[in-house]
Formats: structure tokens, sequence, C-alpha cells
């Protein structure tokens, strides 16, 4: 029984041997919970000042257009630049970005303006950042096989992370009110500077391809462009790209109304909402560590519409709960089942490119997972003051049923091969 436990630990955790996975991971670590600190502090900062669930919507939307218009060309970055400084100079304008929160709130100067204003940087740096970070973890290991544990294994750390920040986000808003969070934020980037600073990457020798200009690369340009439009027509993508467009746009919506959760259905404030963000967290968690463990196990494909349908139920269970256990178990089956289909849907993107299209692909299938997130959060705002947040939860669930059920039928006859 021990050797069984053993042998399953070193295969879900596989990756962690590889010494600039590990170290990147680590650095990662500790901005990520900064990173989800601020977020849970700013969606209760805006529904503090306004008390109105369009207004976090309009936040959304601010934070999330970028995505849907820059992601993809985040991705073209990702293949022709340096990986490595792409991320350092997401982290510093990120960065920067939490400076001017913390400066502000701090002051009492913070507007609503101002919070959109910023926002919007940051989604512009993650429209930059997310296709780079997915196109940067095959090059952390050395062994392709191993791929879908490395994807498991960094959404895995990126959501002990997402459990660890809202938790102690929503405890240090109720003592000591916003701005901590955003100083202390500011502070966990420090980890992942000196991560990406210790790696030890080989740089792949110039090639001709590299010094290709003028006529030369903008037909390379359009080439990559066609291999690109072949991919995407691929069922095993194609049919990835709509379940990703219905979980972005139906999926999430609980996500941008946490903090109206808390306040309308469970008669709660931050520390409330706190536990909820972090329940989410802890659930994709074991969502990411199933990835890591089944990752190169076929019937991937169909796990994830399954995954998705219990992402339907759990939307239902927290629409209907009045009483916090109930609502921090269900939101807790929504982060597992959101989880497996990132991440699951990641690993099988990646497999479906060659390491120079990975991050176009990264781009195209990020545009489909953030990038409607416009949408949703004006969808999920106007839904909630209008009809009610369980009203919203409602007709999202429905919505999302309908996409999933499509999924599964495209993909019925369909193997984990794209």
């Amino acid at each position: 029984m021990a050797n069984k436990i053993s042998n399953l630990a070193r295969e879900v955790f596989h990756s962690m041997s590889e010494r600039n996975f590990r170290i990147y991971n680590a650095g990662m670590f500790v901005s990520n919970i900064g990173t989800w600190m601020q977020g849970v502090a700013l969606s209760w900062l805006v529904y503090r000042l306004t008390g109105s669930a369009s207004s976090l919507g309009l936040v959304a939307f601010a934070n999330s257009m970028p995505l849907l218009l820059l992601t993809f060309f985040g991705g073209l970055a990702a293949d022709r630049f340096d990986k490595r400084k792409i991320l350092f100079v997401t982290q510093t304008v990120a960065m920067l970005q939490a400076v001017a929160l913390a400066v502000m709130v701090a002051m009492d100067l913070i507007t609503m303006e101002i919070v959109i204003g910023l926002a919007c940087v940051l989604g512009i740096v993650t429209a930059f950042e997310v296709p780079t970070r997915q196109a940067f973890v095959p090059s952390l290991i050395k062994d392709s096989k191993y791929l879908p544990n490395a994807i498991g294994l960094s959404s895995a750390t990126f959501h002990v992370s997402r459990m660890i920040g809202p938790a102690l986000g929503g405890v240090l808003i109720a003592s000591a009110g916003e701005s901590i969070c955003f100083v202390l934020n500011v502070i966990s980037f420090f980890g992942a500077f000196v991560a990406l600073a210790k790696l030890k990457i080989e740089r792949p020798d110039k090639t001709k391809t590299d010094r290709e200009t003028g006529s030369d690369r903008t037909g390379m340009a359009q080439s990559q462009w066609q291999s690109v439009k072949a991919l995407i027509k691929r069922p095993g993508v194609f049919t990835l790209l709509i379940l990703a467009a219905f979980v972005s746009t139906f999926g999430m919506q609980y996500s941008i109304l946490m903090p109206v959760i808390a306040d309308k259905l469970l008669g709660g404030q931050s520390m409330q909402y706190g536990f909820l963000s972090a329940s989410g967290g802890l659930g994709a968690l074991l969502g990411a560590l199933t990835i890591a463990a089944i990752g190169r196990k076929s019937g991937m494909r169909k796990r994830l519409g399954w995954a998705c349908l219990g992402l339907v139920g759990g939307i239902i269970v927290v629409a209907s709960s009045q009483h916090l256990m109930l609502s921090v178990v269900a939101i807790a089956v929504c982060g597992a089942c959101l989880s497996l289909h990132w991440s699951g849907g990641n690993a099988l993107m990646q497999q479906c490119a060659e390491p120079s299209a990975r991050g176009k692909l990264s781009g195209i299938y990020t545009t489909f997972t953030l990038g409607l997130a416009p949408f949703t959060g004006l969808l999920a705002g106007w839904t909630a003051e209008h009809l009610g947040v369980s009203m919203a939860l409602y007709l999202s669930g429905a919505c999302l049923l309908i996409g999933v059920t499509v999924y599964l039928y495209l993909v019925r006859l369909l193997d984990d091969l794209c």
C-alpha cells in the first residue's frame, strides 16, 4: 500500500523534479497569492463604493476587453520574442499597476474611473502574459510526454495561491481595509522576478528563418497564419474552442457575482466573500491535481464535457443556497470543474501544435477561455441587477448546459488526438 501511494505521488508530482519547472512555479506561486489578494480586494472595493452588481460587471468588462482584442497578438509575441523577457515586462507593468492602486486607496483618492482605467491596464498585461506563460511551460521540462503533468501541476500551483490569497485577503480587508492587499501584492511580484532570473534555459540556435526580413518574413507570417487556420479547423481543436466559449460566457458568471452572492444570498461581508473565493481555489487545486495524475490517460476530451456538466450543477446549487457551508462546497465543485476544463483543454491544445506555433494557438485558446469575459461581466451584472442574483445564475447554468450538450454530441466519436 505504501509503495502504491509512493508511486502515485511520484507520478503526480513528476515535473517538480525538473529544476527550472520547480523554480518557476515557486516564484509564480508567491506572485499569484498577491494577485488573488488584489482581485478580492478590488471587487470588494468596487462593491463597497457602489453597492452595484452592474459596477462589478463594468470593471470586469474593462479588465477583460483587452483579452478579446489582444490575446492573439500576445501569442504572436510569445512565438517571436524571448518568452522570459516578455514575462519580466508583464510582471513589471502589473506591479506598477498595483502600486498605483495601493497609493490611490491609501490616500482616499480612488474613484470608479481610476479603477476602470487600472483594470484595463491589467487586462492588457494579461493578454500578453497568459499565452506566453502557457507556451513557456513546455520549455521547462525535458520529456514532452509529461507535458499534461507539467500543465496540471502548474495549474495546481496557481490554484493553491487562489485558495490562500482570497482567504487571506478577506481577513485583511475585514481587519485593515483593502489597501494592505494592494501593498502585499506589490511585494509578491519580487518572487516572480527572482524565479525568472534564476532559470537556466538554453537558447535555440539562430536559423535562417530568424534572420529573414521583408517579403520573406511577410510570406512566412502568411504561411504561419494559414497553418493556424488549418489547426483551428481540426475537429479536435474546433470543439474545444466551442466549449471554451460557452464556459467563458456562462460558466464564470458566478465568480464575477461572488460579492453579491456573499451579500444578498448569504447575508455576509468580506470575510464570507474571502471564504467563498478560497473554496473555489481549493476545488480548482483538486481539479488541477487530477489532470496531473491522469493527464496521460485516454478519454480526456470527453472528461472535459462531463466536468462542465458538473459545473452546471454547482452553479444551480449556488443559486439556490442560502447557507454558507453549502455554498462553499458548491463553489469548490465549480472550481474543480473549471480547473479540469482549463488544464485539460490547455494540455490538449499544446499537444495539437508544433513548438513554433504554441504561442499562437495558446493565444487563440486564451481568447476563447478568457477573452469573452467582457460580455460575461456585462451580462452577469445586468441580469443580477434587473432579475436578481439567483435568476442570473439559473440562466447562466441553463445556457452552459446547452453548450455542453452540443460539445458532448460533437466529440462522441473523437479520441484525444487532434
